[in-house]
């Protein structure tokens, strides 16, 4: 069902002119709530990436966990990364965690000859 959303990137409906419906086997219908949760979730993973991602993410999940897709490769694209979103309120606690660690000194670089390098440092 077309309607409001809170994913940014994807209005309503929208059909961008270049898209061929031809070669769309079906369209997965994500709620904004299950989009914004799996962002959240790639995020604490090291992927910061928007809300739309998200959503492309949640229907990669929704599609691996059918029966017919046991034993099947998924791929998923995520169009863009999320630098723009770093001042978004959804990311405030993720910010906020951020800005709270404390600086850790680097190790001690080791030798690399051990593992086959001509010179210590590779």
């Amino acid at each position: 069902t077309q309607g409001p959303h809170r994913i940014q990137g994807m209005g309503p409906g929208l059909i961008p002119k270049v898209l061929d419906l031809d070669l769309i086997d079906e369209v997965v219908a994500i709620h904004s709530d299950e989009a914004t949760e799996i962002t959240h979730d790639l995020w604490m993973s090291g992927l910061p990436v928007g809300i739309s991602s998200g959503a492309i993410v949640a229907a990669s999940i929704k599609v691996c966990k059918r029966p017919e897709s046991e034993g099947k490769f998924v791929c998923c694209v995520i169009p863009s990364f999320g630098e723009r979103y770093f001042t978004h309120p959804m990311f405030q606690e993720i910010k906020e965690k951020a800005e709270s660690l404390t600086k850790q000194p680097l190790p001690e670089p080791f030798d690399n000859t051990e593992f086959g390098f001509a010179t210590p440092r590779g």
